[in-house]
């Protein structure tokens, strides 16, 4: 069926599974395609713990065992290389770090994997690497005042959009990676709010309320933005908008041009997609089929989806009968 919603597990496929690196984008920008790709490759629970994963390996599941390894591959050894990276960059760009901040992405991996074991593979590897990245400047480059005053605004301010990002991201990409599908607004609403609050309580409680207060509004505006990717959204418009006028004025298909085809976590609605939809209809069914499939993924564009699909439906339904019918006058 069209909008890939089966659950029915194959019995392994390794080579289904993303190498490191796609695994990595995948997780972040297409994690409901991610869900059913590794459903399809024979694991039954993709956002599960390490523990439920090895299990599945010694069942005779290879491909249970392969995605262990590529994930903590990411967690272990690109995460801190990463890390490391940021931080010589940082360092070349005259950014003053606080010591320690090496020890800081061994410590975000230990974290991960702890997170692993106990929460979820791709929750402990996410969180893990995207922790280590942000706190190179929500804590170190924050505790070597190149923000001013550390108990500044300017300071918590920084620290709380670095923490509002790793927070946002890795709700929308777990959450679509274990449900397959995006999580629901209200769920990311009570998320942010729960976010935001805490880093108030915790500064307040030392009187610090001026701190805590910048660190809860800027984590909430970047918890929002980043679990909601509103900061790709203009580059997605412009995109859209080019592929639909290219096609329109040209006669060139441009319909995989589509950021649909290419991020499951859009909530907001694609200007011109249903026009454009509408205009490749004629030519390229199929094409029409697989964007409007993809816009079931997608948060903000699933009613432009589904009478594409219902009317695909519909047709094979009745090429079915007509099949039916022309075996039985025979």
């Amino acid at each position: 069926m069209g909008t890939e919603h089966s659950h029915e597990v194959a019995q392994d496929a390794p080579g289904r599974v993303p190498g490191p690196l796609a695994l990595l984008w995948l997780l972040l920008w297409r994690p409901v395609d991610l869900h059913y790709r590794l459903h399809g490759a024979g694991i039954r629970t993709p956002g599960g713990r390490i523990g439920q994963l090895w299990r599945q390996q010694g069942e005779g599941n290879r491909a249970a065992g392969l995605y262990v390894r590529r994930m903590l591959l990411l967690l272990l050894g690109v995460s801190p290389v990463l890390t490391f990276a940021l931080g010589l960059g940082l360092h070349a760009l005259g950014i003053p770090l606080a010591a320690g901040w090496g020890m800081t992405a061994v410590l975000c991996s230990a974290m991960g994997l702890f997170l692993a074991l106990t929460t979820g593979l791709a929750a402990g590897m996410l969180m893990g690497m995207l922790a280590s990245l942000a706190m190179l400047v929500g804590l170190h480059v924050v505790v070597a005042e190149s923000f001013g005053p550390r108990m500044g605004g300017l300071a918590g301010a920084i620290m709380g959009g670095c923490l509002g990002l790793v927070g946002g991201m890795c709700a929308g990409s777990i959450g679509g990676l274990a449900r397959g599908q995006g999580l629901s607004v209200n769920r990311v609403q009570v998320g942010a709010i729960v976010l935001s609050l805490v880093p108030m309580l915790v500064w307040g409680s030392g009187g610090a309320w001026h701190v805590g207060g910048a660190v809860a509004a800027s984590s909430l505006v970047m918890y929002l933005g980043a679990a909601f990717r509103l900061f790709v959204y203009p580059v997605e418009v412009l995109l859209q908008t080019v592929a639909f006028a290219v096609e329109r004025w040209t006669g060139r298909p441009t319909l995989r041009w589509s950021p649909v085809l290419h991020h499951n976590l859009g909530y907001l609605r694609y200007p011109f997609l249903r026009a454009h939809l509408a205009l490749a209809a004629r030519t390229r069914p199929k094409e029409v089929l697989d964007v409007a499939n993809a816009c079931l993924k997608s948060p903000g564009n699933s009613m432009l989806g589904w009478p594409w699909v219902l009317a695909a439906l519909a047709q094979a339904e009745a090429a079915t009968e007509a099949r039916k019918r022309a075996e039985g006058e025979r």
